[in-house]
């Protein structure tokens, strides 16, 4: 019999077609549950229409303005585009393939578009101190190193104050960090290594995550490195953000007391759904101060095909990918939804 999971392994978190037809608790991708805020649903309602026919031209620009208020950032120092993903096949058809690695395991993209790779040690159990230790490692090797902080999909965050202290002790290499996930933490945007102000660090962010608009492509690049700025903005296309796209965008950026109400609902789920994992399942990756968890498994095709028949899905990673750890990743459900995945995970 066919796995249910066969294909769902070699899909990104959030895409359930290959289950249509169903109705199930989608907890395979971490956006925000709860998002996006009402004033999103008003702007699209508001919207006009007739400013479709124009070209885009102050979409970039008031969309960058917006964040980059919002990130308390100078606005010269980012780059716009169309969420990180873009930003990590651009860096990758820009930088010397062989001068640059990615810290393991870590996102989709990363990991295709990096091929050198740096994994835990065989058998290890990955932690904050092995992380860095390999980020210290990596940037005396190469020229530039690649994170996801909080790591995508483990939760673990290196306090950005570390990684600051590896960056002074290896001028010669560049940090790229990717903060998909810096938003839930407690503190916020405070928590991004661009407050750390150095010349050898790129962040990679967006806002679709917390604010629950993934289906608008939005997101930033900064950096104090001149050239690369320009180098990357030159990649991109003529208008690198559609105008719906900056509506979204924008709208949710503003309702901050909203993302602060909802990241604190979403990590106390997080952690009440860290206190019924470990019920059920050994490898659990406990603490994470993010809004989702990491469940290491022998056999991760058979926990995801019990909790798809339970009615849930999660993200489902294989033990044949390389820069993977495998198991599954858990994002916290909202209040209604929690009941039904207690149930599932007490089936």
């Amino acid at each position: 019999m066919k796995s249910l999971s066969d294909d769902a392994i070699h899909r990104q978190g959030g895409d359930l077609r290959g289950l249509a037809g169903d109705t199930y608790l989608d907890l395979g991708t971490c956006v925000n549950r709860y998002g996006p805020p009402s004033a999103v649903r008003v702007a699209l309602r508001e919207l006009d229409v007739q400013r479709l026919r124009a070209h885009p031209y102050e979409a970039d620009s008031l969309f960058r303005a917006t964040y980059a208020n919002y990130l308390t950032v100078d606005p010269e120092l980012l780059v716009s585009g169309r969420g990180i993903t873009e930003f990590i096949r651009v860096l990758a058809r820009l930088l010397p393939a062989d001068r640059i690695a990615v810290v393991t395991p870590d996102y989709t993209d990363s990991i295709r578009w990096f091929t050198n790779h740096l994994p835990p040690a065989t058998g290890e159990i990955d932690t904050v101190a092995t992380r860095l230790a390999r980020v210290a490692e990596g940037m005396a090797r190469y020229g530039y190193v690649v994170l996801s902080n909080p790591n995508n999909p483990l939760g673990l965050h290196i306090p950005p104050g570390d990684l600051a202290e590896v960056c002074r002790e290896n001028p010669a290499s560049t940090l790229i960090v990717d903060e998909a996930y810096v938003d839930f933490l407690g503190g916020g945007t405070r928590r991004s290594m661009a407050w750390a102000g150095l010349s050898n660090v790129v962040v990679l962010s967006s806002p679709n995550k917390l604010f629950g608009i993934a289906g608008a492509r939005t997101g930033a690049m900064w950096t104090v490195d001149e050239d690369l700025r320009t180098a990357v903005a030159a990649q991109r296309l003529n208008w690198p953000l559609s105008y719906v796209d900056s509506v979204v965008a924008i709208a949710a950026l503003r309702e901050t007391a909203w993302a602060e109400r909802t990241r604190e609902r979403l990590l106390v789920n997080a952690a009440a759904m860290e206190a019924l994992l470990v019920r059920r399942y050994p490898g659990v990756v406990k603490g994470a101060p993010v809004h989702y968890r990491f469940v290491a498994s022998d056999d991760p095709q058979r926990d995801y095909d019990e909790l798809v028949r339970a009615g849930v899905v999660v993200r489902v990673f294989g033990d044949d990918q390389a820069g993977r750890v495998p198991g599954l990743r858990i994002t916290a459900p909202t209040d209604d939804e929690f009941p039904l995945l207690a149930a599932a995970l007490a089936g």
